[in-house]
C-alpha cells in the first residue's frame, strides 16, 4: 500500500551514491578502535542548545532524576524549557487525557515526538499512530530530553512537527554488573517499585563487549479527588506482572512496565537491541466548564474538586434531566470512566563504520497496541435507548512497522570541512477504532453493563497510514570552525486509505450520520512537498556565538479514524477533498548564546508564519457521536522572545530561569459555512488558544555530591479557550482560563555505603506546594466559537513523595 514516492526515490538514491562517492576518497584503511577504549554513544547538549542552528535546549541525566518523584513523566521536566508549557491534571504528568503541550503557539498534535529516533506520533488521546512517552519507556530509564522550539532537525521522523521536537533519549546499560532498588511512597495512596538489574560489560568474541540491562516497575496511586470503577476488562488482563492485583494493592490508577536494553560494541561499530511492554489502567477526571471550577452553578455545589459522581442514584437524577434537555443533565457522568492501554514496542539499531568517514544507522522498529476507553453516558432522550444511561466503549488497536536509515560521511573541500547526510523514514501503520454502546442489565439498580445487549454501533473504522520521508543535507565548516553552515531539503509523502469494517451488531443500531455501513472506502494523501531547512552558527568568540536558522514543515491531515478527515458525513469530505491544504509553517530564529565556566546563557527571536490552519467544529456535546467538518480557516503569524540563564551562584549552588513572551494570533476571520457570509466567525486578531503569552521558570538548587535540596517555581499566564476569546457575549474576552504560579521543592541525600549496598539514597518530593487551585489542561474537549465548554481540568493538589533506594 501507499508505494514509495518516486521523488523520495530519486533523493534517496542521489544522496546515497554522494555519499559513496566522497566515501571512496579515503582510500586508506579504517582503524579499528580499541573495544576497551570505545566510549558509550552520548547525546551532548546544553540548557541553551550550544552549537546548535535552531533555538533548543536539553535536559539531561540528575536534572531529569532529582527534580522530580521517581516516576514522574519527562514532559513535566521540560515545562522549565522556555517557549514549552506542559499541563496535566496528575502530579506524574502521566494522565494521558489531560497531558498536553504547546510550543509557540502551536498545539500537541502540531509538535513532533521521537524517542531513540523512532516515531511516537501526534500524542493523541484516542490512538492512531503512537504512544505517550510515559507509555514507551519507563521514566527511571531516560537520559535526556532535548526541544528544538521552532524546527526539528530534517532527520526528525515525524509528519507533525509544525511547531517544534521533542526528542526523548534511553540512559544506555551501565559498564558494572549489579542492579538497584527504589520505593516510592506518597499521600493519595501513591507507591512506585523500582527495578533495574545491570549484565555489566562483558567479553563478547575477540574483540567485542556486550552489555544490558531489565527493569521492572509497578506505580499505584489513587485520584486526588472523586473515585474511579471498572466495569470492563477491555483490552483484557493480559499482564505478564500484576495487572489488577499490585504489589501494594491496587491503586485507582496502576500500570507495569518492562524494559530491557541491550548494547553490542564491535570495534567501531554498535548494535543496540531495546524492547518495551506498558500495560496502564487510568481513572478519568471531570472535565469542567469554568463555571463549574468557580462554583458558578445554582443549586449545586462545584468547584475545582467537583468531580464524576460516585454515588449511582444521583447519576441517575442528572441523566433524566438531560433527558429532559436541563443543561444540568450534562454533568450526569458515572466515576466508570476509564482508560486502559496495553503496548509493546521495539527496535534494533545499527551503527556501522564504512571506513573513516562513513558512518551508516539502520533502525527497524514495530509498535503494537490495544486500548480501551470506558465511559457511562447519558442518551440524551436517544430513541434507541431504553435508559437514560448507557456504557459506551472506544476500542484501539494499532500495528506499526517502520524503519529509520541515516548514511552521513565527513570530507573536506578546499579549506572547508563538511558532513553530508542523507537518510529516510519508513512506516506502515493500520490504525482501527471501533466504538460500540450497550445497555445496563438493571438500570435502576446499579451501572452493571449487560454486555450481550449491543444498543448501537457509532462506527468501526481503520485507517492504513503509510509514511515516506527522505533527506539530504550538508554541514559546511569554515575558518577552523568559526562559521558553521547546516543546510538541506526533506521530501514527505503522506498515503492514508480508510475503510469501513462493517462489523454491525445483529441486535443494535447504527449510527445513522455516518451511516457507516455504506460509507465509502476513500483515501486522501498528504501531498509529498520538499520542505528546505538552513542554519548558521557563527562562533563570535571562544564563549559567545550568534546562530540563525529557516525551516518549512508541514503538518499531515487528521487521520485518525474516529475524530479525523473519516469521521465527515460524505458532502463535508468532497468539500474538504476538493479544497482543503495541509498546514504549513515557516520559522525564522535569531540568537546569542554564552557560556562561561559558571554562567550559560541565550536569548532568541522568533517569527512564526502558519498558515492553512485547519479547524474541526463539533456539533454537538461531547457524549453524542455527530458530523465534523474540516476545512482551512485562514493563518496565524507568532512573535516572540525567550531566554535561558544557568548560573553557577556558588560552589554547589545553581540558579536557572527561563522565560518567554509569545503573541500568537489569528489574522484572519471565517465563515463557519463557506456557502453562507451570515456565518462569519470573527477572529481576526484574536489569541491563538492555549497559547500564554508570558511564561517564567525558576529553580535554585544545591548539590554537593552527598546532600541535594531544589526549589522551583513556575509562571502560567492566562490561556484562552474559544477562538474568539469571548466567553458569554462577542467583546467580552472572558474566555480564558485564568493565569496561576505553582512551587515545587525536593531534597535528598545519598550514602555512598551502607552496609553491604552502594548508593543509598532517600528523596523528598513536593508538588504544588502551597496547594494552589488552577486549572491545568484546556481543550481536553476541544475548543468552540464561543460559550463556556466543559473542556478545562482541574490541576492537581499538593502531593507529597517519599522515595528510598539503594544499588548492588
Amino acid at each position: 500500500m501507499n508505494p514509495f514516492h518516486p521523488g523520495l526515490r530519486l533523493a534517496l538514491v542521489a544522496g546515497t551514491a554522494l555519499a559513496a562517492s566522497l566515501s571512496a576518497q579515503d582510500a586508506k584503511p579504517a582503524k579499528r578502535d580499541s573495544v576497551i577504549a570505545l566510549p558509550d554513544i552520548q547525546v551532548t547538549g546544553s540548557v541553551t542548545g550550544q552549537g546548535k542552528t535552531r533555538a533548543s535546549s536539553e535536559i539531561k541525566g540528575l536534572q531529569l532524576k532529582l527534580a522530580t518523584a521517581p516516576g514522574t513523566s519527562a514532559l513535566r521536566v521540560i515545562q522549565r524549557i522556555p517557549g514549552v508549557n506542559v499541563q496535566s491534571a496528575d502530579a506524574f504528568g502521566a494522565y494521558e487525557w489531560s497531558t498536553r503541550v504547546t510550543i509557540r503557539g502551536f498545539q500537541t498534535q502540531q509538535i513532533g515526538q521521537t524517542f531513540d529516533g523512532i516515531p511516537l506520533g501526534d500524542m493523541s488521546y484516542g490512538n492512531f499512530n503512537g504512544l505517550n512517552i510515559a507509555r514507551a519507556v519507563d521514566p527511571e530509564n531516560l537520559d535526556a530530553v532535548g526541544v528544538a522550539q521552532g524546527a526539528g532537525a530534517l532527520g526528525t521522523a515525524s509528519a507533525n512537527n509544525l511547531g517544534g521536537a521533542i526528542q526523548y533519549t534511553s540512559a544506555d546499560p551501565e559498564n558494572h554488573a549489579g542492579g538497584r532498588i527504589r520505593q516510592l511512597f506518597g499521600n493519595y495512596n501513591a507507591r512506585r517499585t523500582y527495578l533495574r538489574l545491570e549484565s555489566g560489560a562483558r567479553p563478547l568474541g575477540a574483540n567485542g563487549l556486550f552489555k544490558g540491562y531489565l527493569s521492572y516497575s509497578r506505580t499505584d496511586n489513587d485520584k486526588t479527588k472523586g473515585s474511579g470503577a471498572r466495569f470492563s476488562s477491555f483490552p483484557g488482563d493480559n499482564s505478564l506482572f500484576f495487572g489488577q492485583s499490585g504489589l501494594f494493592g491496587t491503586g485507582q490508577n496502576w500500570q507495569d512496565h518492562l524494559n530491557t536494553k541491550l548494547a553490542f560494541l564491535l570495534g567501531g561499530s554498535r548494535i543496540t537491541a531495546f524492547y518495551d511492554y506498558s500495560e496502564k489502567k487510568e481513572s478519568d477526571y471531570m472535565d469542567l466548564t469554568l463555571g463549574v471550577f468557580r462554583d458558578q452553578i445554582p443549586g449545586l455545589k462545584t468547584g475545582p474538586d467537583f468531580d464524576y459522581f460516585s454515588d449511582w442514584n444521583v447519576a441517575k437524577q442528572y441523566a433524566q434531566l438531560a433527558a429532559a434537555g436541563n443543561p444540568l443533565g450534562d454533568l450526569a457522568y458515572y466515576h466508570s470512566a476509564q482508560g486502559a492501554r496495553l503496548d509493546h514496542l521495539a527496535y534494533v539499531a545499527g551503527d556501522f563504520a564504512l571506513g573513516e568517514r562513513t558512518r551508516i544507522l539502520v533502525q527497524p522498529y514495530f509498535h503494537i497496541n490495544r486500548g480501551g476507553g470506558d465511559w457511562h453516558a447519558p442518551s440524551y432522550g436517544a430513541s434507541y435507548s431504553p435508559d437514560p444511561v448507557m456504557f459506551r466503549q472506544s476500542q484501539y488497536r494499532i500495528n506499526r512497522r517502520g524503519v529509520t536509515a541515516r548514511l552521513s560521511s565527513r570530507f573536506d573541500l578546499g579549506n572547508t570541512s563538511n558532513r553530508l547526510e542523507a537518510g529516510v523514514w519508513l512506516e506502515s501503520n493500520s490504525s482501527s477504532i471501533r466504538r460500540p454502546r450497550w445497555r445496563l442489565k438493571d438500570y435502576q439498580r446499579d451501572g452493571t453493563v449487560d454486555f450481550t445487549n449491543v444498543l448501537r454501533l457509532d462506527f468501526d473504522r481503520t485507517g492504513d497510514i503509510g509514511t515516506q520521508l527522505a533527506y539530504l543535507q550538508n554541514t559546511s565548516s569554515f575558518n577552523g570552525e568559526k562559521v558553521r553552515l547546516t543546510y538541506g531539503v526533506k521530501l514527505l509523502h503522506v498515503g492514508a486509505d480508510f475503510t469501513n469494517n462493517g462489523n454491525t451488531p445483529t441486535d443494535g443500531v447504527v449510527a445513522p450520520i455516518f451511516n457507516d455501513p455504506t460509507r465509502p472506502a476513500f483515501s486522501l494523501p498528504t501531498p509529498a512537498t520538499l520542505l528546505p531547512q538552513a542554519g548558521i552558527v557563527y562562533q563570535v568568540s571562544h564563549s559567545e556565538e550568534l546562530f540563525g536558522n529557516y525551516a518549512e514543515n508541514v503538518n499531515q491531515f487528521p487521520y485518525s479514524p474516529s475524530g479525523g478527515v473519516y469521521n465527515t458525513n460524505p458532502a463535508i469530505f468532497d468539500y474538504l477533498k476538493q479544497t482543503a491544504k495541509p498546514e504549513r509553517s515557516t520559522t525564522f530564529d535569531l540568537g546569542i548564546r554564552t557560556r562561561h565556566d559558571k554562567v550559560e546563557a541565550s536569548a532568541s527571536l522568533y517569527h512564526v508564519s502558519y498558515r492553512n490552519r485547519l479547524l474541526p467544529i463539533s456539533l454537538c456535546p461531547p457524549t453524542v457521536t455527530c458530523a465534523t467538518g474540516i476545512g482551512n480557516v485562514g493563518s496565524v503569524r507568532s512573535l516572540g522572545i525567550e531566554g535561558v540563564l544557568s548560573l553557577e551562584m556558588a560552589k554547589d549552588f545553581r540558579w536557572y530561569t527561563s522565560g518567554s513572551y509569545n503573541s500568537s494570533t489569528f489574522r484572519n476571520d471565517y465563515r463557519a459555512n463557506p456557502a453562507d457570509a451570515a456565518t462569519l466567525v470573527k477572529t481576526g486578531g484574536k489569541d491563538v488558544q492555549d497559547a500564554p503569552r508570558a511564561l517564567v521558570a525558576t529553580s535554585l538548587t544545591y548539590s554537593d555530591g552527598k546532600f541535594f535540596a531544589s526549589v522551583a517555581a513556575r509562571h502560567v499566564d492566562k490561556r484562552f479557550f474559544t477562538y474568539t476569546n469571548d466567553l458569554d457575549q462577542a467583546g467580552d474576552g472572558k474566555g480564558f482560563a485564568p493565569a496561576y504560579n505553582l512551587v515545587d521543592a525536593s531534597l535528598g541525600y545519598t550514602f555512598t555505603k551502607l552496609g553491604g549496598t552502594r548508593n543509598v539514597d532517600i528523596r523528598l518530593n513536593t508538588t504544588n506546594l502551597f496547594d494552589e487551585k488552577y486549572v491545568s489542561t484546556i481543550g481536553s474537549n476541544g475548543f468552540g466559537v464561543t460559550g463556556d465548554n466543559q473542556t478545562l481540568l482541574s490541576g492537581a493538589r499538593r502531593q507529597v513523595f517519599v522515595t528510598v533506594g539503594f544499588g548492588f
